[in-house]
Parts: C-alpha cells; sequence; structure tokens
C-alpha cells in the first residue's frame, strides 16, 4: 500500500510541478478572457474594413456601359453571379442533392415524420 506523505512532495519537486500547472492554466485562461473581451472589438474592425473595401472595389468593378446600356449596379452585379454559381452546382450534382420529406396527414406532428427521409434519386449515397 503505498502511502502518501509530504516528503514525497518536497523530495520530488512536486511543489515546483503543482505551481508551473497552475501557471500554465492560469496563463491559458487569461489568453481565452482576453481573446474573448477582444473578439467584438475585432469583429466591428473587420466589417469596416470590409464595408471600405466592398464600396471601392464595387465602384472600380462597375462594368463601362455600351451604347445606351446603363450601367450594372451592385445588387444586378451579384444576382447575375449568383444565378451562374447556382446553375452551375444544378448542373453538377443535379437530383443527387435533393431531399424530401413523406407528406404526413394534417393532425399530424411535424417531429412524427423522423426516419421517414427519403431521396429523389436511387443513387444518392447521403440519403
Amino acid at each position: 500500500m503505498t502511502l502518501f506523505h509530504l516528503d514525497n512532495l518536497l523530495r520530488n519537486d512536486g511543489i515546483g510541478l503543482i505551481f508551473s500547472g497552475m501557471l500554465i492554466v492560469f496563463a491559458g485562461l487569461t489568453l481565452i478572457s482576453l481573446f474573448l473581451y477582444l473578439l467584438p472589438h475585432a469583429l466591428t474592425l473587420f466589417d469596416r474594413l470590409r464595408a471600405v473595401n466592398a464600396t471601392t472595389s464595387a465602384t472600380a468593378a462597375a462594368v463601362p456601359p455600351t451604347a445606351g446600356q446603363a450601367p450594372l449596379t451592385a445588387a444586378e452585379l451579384q444576382a447575375a453571379i449568383s444565378l451562374v454559381v447556382h446553375l452551375e452546382l444544378e448542373r453538377c450534382g443535379g437530383e443527387l442533392q435533393r431531399i424530401t420529406l413523406n407528406r404526413r396527414g394534417p393532425g399530424a406532428s411535424f417531429w412524427n415524420a423522423r426516419g421517414r427521409m427519403r431521396s429523389l434519386s436511387d443513387r444518392s449515397p447521403h440519403a
């Protein structure tokens, strides 16, 4: 049976080990709390920088109008890009990306639909 004595702590540098462990934990918790304190400030600064970059890039990326056309706005340009991305994803993925639920009766709860999820495609490995 092993006996625990104070002599074992003093002989094997136990006190130094205890204080170094406490110091490491304290430093880690201090860094986490400092990060959490500074995070909102860093995010507001990041939003300001992103807004400034968005306005400068929107003015620089404006397509010059051709004869009889008005220049494209940022919203129109974003809509065109999102349409192209959507069509490309639909072309690549097709029916394999659509997942639906079986219909439930008018009195049935939404939570009763658990386990009745099915895929529109039989080849899909995700459903």
